[in-house]
Formats: structure tokens, C-alpha cells, sequence
């Protein structure tokens, strides 16, 4: 019976003696299991101050699903506040787990989904009672609508997450040449041609992950356009992520690029399907930025793509193959929305940044893909976009010629000299991270040396599932 997917379901609450497993099903399952869900998901998810401010409970909380290798387990976990006028902070930390074993990982992606809202309403009814008789009630019937809902499912135990992402715009708007753009494969671009109909290819973010990441690159020209519009259940159905590219410099289509746009979004409506959506302000060259052509045409494609749009998470960047970090950050942050941690690594890195005096901080993989960053303000966060492929090529290059000693690079020349940019190397399991900071008050390397092991660790637990 496929209600034997769900493995265990445990409501942990950080009280006077610490991470806490206060309901649990199902009985028999051991003590010392049940102490080691309670602390790895409220430790790695709470951070040291996130439920301390006093500010309330409302939107402080974050999904994530982890792994605890030791059980043979992995866990979707929701973490929120109970208020709580006695605690620190007037709040207790908690989470929601629900375990299933290690192997049926794609479960969890596959129906995220649903379970976000099981999840989620669970939380909201203990929040918004005291009597822990009642948390058992809400606990038993969230149990009972899981089992309800894993009945109905026909392949549960799929071995990876298939994720599909779709390149879609006209032809000559930089699709092919926006992937290969990202890959560094520069001689590729010259050489490319228009795409016929659909091109296929595996992408891939970590040498070992849970997930299938399928990329369709469809043909811009008519006779494509009109085909996998008519054939909409084989090229639009089923979209994980999709990449509009629209060509800023071609004010003659413009308005067709715009209504095949809307074609699309209203073709997922009817699927009932609302995946998160970059589009790409393509070719906005540094040579022609400042153009009044290009301002203006801008202006009315982010105008008419916030209309059509309006019931998905849209997202426009403005990118240019002549420049690499403009590619990188729209590509990085369409990949963020399919990782199930994207919060998680988020606060990691708040976390991180509060112990080392960092007013930012950013994360990238070995091929410079922004994994996760955190900024307190706007300016910083856009520097840190356009500053980390130049400081890793740097880092690289210094490592190649054996100028670097140690596995950083430390800036000076910052108007604020007490402000440092520090690039750094760091060792998650089998792979290189890379690290910049923006150091607000800096007192030595050794400061953020002796944060780091912790954070990598964390890290560790969290890179297995990035997407």
C-alpha cells in the first residue's frame, strides 16, 4: 500500500531543554532517532537569532528537505514560530518533518506542491493554539491526509526529480546563444544556427544529485512557434522553470515576441500550471544601453509582460552575451527557484554573515552558478552579481600560476578602509564552494576561518538536495 511512502511524521519544539521531538508517529520509533530529527531540523533551519527579535511570528519560515543518512531517512521539514510570552524572543522555534526512506528522495519533489500546503496549514493551526491536546489532533489529521493523498498516487518511488526547463521567444532573440553564453562556449555562439524545431539537452548542477534537469531549447521561427503551440501537451506541459528570451534591439517585433509570450502563459493557465518565469531582456549590449530606443522598448515589455502575467512569479533581467555576469545571475536565479532549500541556504548564509560582520555574502559552485547570496541592501547585493565571475576567473588564475598561498583573496582600495572583499575557497563533501564576502568591519581572515567548518557542515547536509 503506498501509504507506506510516509515513514514518520514528528512535531519538534525548541523549549527550556532544547530541540525537543514532541509528538511522533509512529510510537515505536526510537527515542534517540526522534532526538536526532528534533535537532538537525530545528539547528540547521533556526540559525542562532531568527526566532530571538520579538518582531512576531508571521513570515518567519522556511521548507527544506534533508537527509539523515544514519536512519536511511529524508525529511521535508517546515519550520515556523509558536509564540510564546515566557521564551526568549516571545517565541519557540519548531518544525514539522515528515520521513520517508532516503531512496524514494523524488517523492518529495515530485508532490512538493501539495505537501507545501498540508505543511503549511498544519503549522498555521498549531500557531494558532496552546492546548497540546490539540497539537496531537492536528498532528493525526495531517497524518491522515498524507496517507490520504499517497493512496491516489500511481508511481511514487520514480528513482530522480525530472525537472523541465524551456527556452522559449522568436528566432535571432539569443536562446542557443544565451545557453552557450552561460558555458562559457564562446566560439559556439559564432558558429550557432537557428534552432529547428526543438533541441534537448541534460544539464547538470552537482556531479551527484537527486534530479534530471532536462533543458528544450524550441525554434523561434513560425513554422516552430505554430507547432509546439498546436502540440502544447508534448513542448508546454509540465514546465518546471521557463526562460523567455526577447530581443531589446528588435523594435520591429517586439510586439510579436510580447503575444507569443502571452500564447504561452495562457496555454500553462489552461494546464493549470504556474512554474516560475525569467525573462531575459536579450541583447541589451553595452554600447546601446543607454540608448532612448532601448529604454523605451524596455519600458514597454516590462509593462506589458507584469499585465499578462499576473498570476505567476515573473522575474525580468536584462542580459547581453558581451557580458558574462548578466547571463550568470538570470541563469542562477531561474536554477534557485527548483531548489526546495532556496531558504534554507539563504539563511545559512544571514547566519553567517552576522558572525563575520558581513553586509553580503555570496555562494557560487566550479562554474561560477550563484547556488544562494544575502545582501542587507539592494547596492550590495548588485555588486556582489557583477563582481563574483571576475573574482573567481582571478582566484583561478592566481591558483593556476601559483600566486595564491592560501585558498583567498583579499581586496583593498575600498573607499572605507575598515571594508574588505574577501574571495574564498571552501570544501563542501567532494566540492569546491567559493565564498565572497563584503566585510563591513574587518579585524582578520582568522574571524571568518573559525566560522567557516561549521558552515561548510551545514552545507553538507543541505548540497545533496540543492535541486
Amino acid at each position: 500500500m503506498n501509504e507506506q511512502i510516509i515513514k514518520s511524521i514528528l512535531l519538534s519544539i525548541f523549549d527550556e531543554d532544547g530541540p525537543t521531538p514532541v509528538i511522533c508517529w509512529p510510537d515505536d520509533l526510537p527515542d534517540t532517532s526522534r532526538l536526532i530529527i528534533a535537532m538537525k531540523t530545528i539547528s540547521l533551519l533556526m540559525g542562532d537569532a531568527v526566532y530571538q527579535s520579538g518582531e512576531g511570528t508571521e513570515g518567519i519560515n522556511y521548507f527544506g528537505i534533508l537527509p539523515f543518512p544514519d536512519l536511511g531517512l529524508n525529511g521535508l521539514t517546515y519550520f515556523f514560530l509558536i509564540a510564546d510570552e515566557e521564551a526568549r524572543g516571545q517565541a519557540k522555534a519548531a518544525t514539522i518533518t515528515i520521513l520517508i526512506e532516503e531512496t524514494n528522495n523524488s517523492f518529495f519533489y515530485t508532490n512538493m506542491k501539495y505537501l507545501r500546503i498540508l505543511l503549511d496549514n498544519a503549522a498555521s493551526n498549531i500557531q494558532h493554539t496552546s492546548k497540546l491536546t490539540d497539537y496531537d489532533r492536528i498532528m493525526e489529521n495531517l497524518r491522515e491526509d498524507l496517507f490520504e493523498f499517497t493512496k491516489e498516487i500511481k508511481d511514487p518511488f520514480s528513482t530522480k526529480r525530472k525537472i523541465k526547463i524551456v527556452y522559449a521567444g522568436l528566432d535571432r532573440a539569443g536562446k542557443t546563444s544565451f545557453l552557450f553564453g552561460v558555458q562559457r562556449k564562446y566560439s559556439e555562439i559564432i558558429k550557432s544556427l537557428p534552432t529547428k524545431g526543438v533541441e534537448r539537452t541534460e544539464e547538470t548542477i552537482f556531479e551527484e544529485q537527486n534530479s534530471q534537469i532536462s533543458i528544450w531549447d524550441l525554434g523561434g521561427q513560425e513554422k516552430y512557434r505554430e507547432k509546439y503551440l498546436e502540440q502544447s501537451k508534448v513542448y508546454l506541459y509540465n514546465i518546471d522553470l521557463l526562460f523567455y528570451i526577447i530581443d531589446i534591439q528588435d523594435s520591429r517585433r517586439i510586439e510579436m515576441s510580447l503575444e507569443l509570450f502571452k500564447k504561452i502563459v495562457e496555454t500553462m493557465k489552461e494546464f493549470d500550471e504556474y512554474p516560475p518565469i525569467v525573462v531575459c531582456l536579450n541583447k541589451f549590449d553595452p554600447d546601446i544601453s543607454d540608448s532612448e530606443e532601448i529604454i523605451e522598448n524596455i519600458m514597454e515589455v516590462t509593462k506589458t509582460v507584469e499585465a499578462f502575467s499576473d498570476k505567476f512569479f515573473v522575474r525580468l533581467f536584462k542580459t547581453s552575451v558581451f557580458v558574462h555576469w548578466t547571463l550568470i545571475t538570470a541563469y542562477s536565479y531561474g536554477l534557485s527557484q527548483l531548489s526546495p532549500n532556496r531558504e534554507i541556504f539563504k539563511n545559512q548564509l544571514m547566519n553567517l554573515a552576522k558572525k563575520t560582520n558581513a553586509g553580503a555574502l555570496l555562494l557560487l559552485n566550479e562554474n561560477g552558478i550563484i547556488l544562494s547570496n544575502y545582501s542587507k541592501d539592494e547596492v550590495s547585493g548588485k555588486v556582489f552579481e557583477i563582481s563574483a565571475p571576475h573574482f573567481q576567473t582571478l582566484y583561478k588564475t592566481f591558483k593556476e600560476f601559483k600566486i595564491l598561498k592560501k585558498d583567498f583573496i583579499v581586496s583593498s582600495g575600498i573607499t572605507d578602509e575598515s571594508k574588505k572583499l574577501i574571495f574564498k575557497r571552501i570544501k563542501v563533501d567532494k566540492y569546491d564552494l567559493y565564498l565572497l564576502f563584503l566585510i563591513e568591519q574587518f579585524v582578520g581572515i582568522e574571524e571568518i576561518e573559525d566560522n567557516l567548518p561549521d558552515f561548510s557542515k551545514n552545507l553538507t547536509e543541505l548540497i545533496k538536495t540543492y535541486i
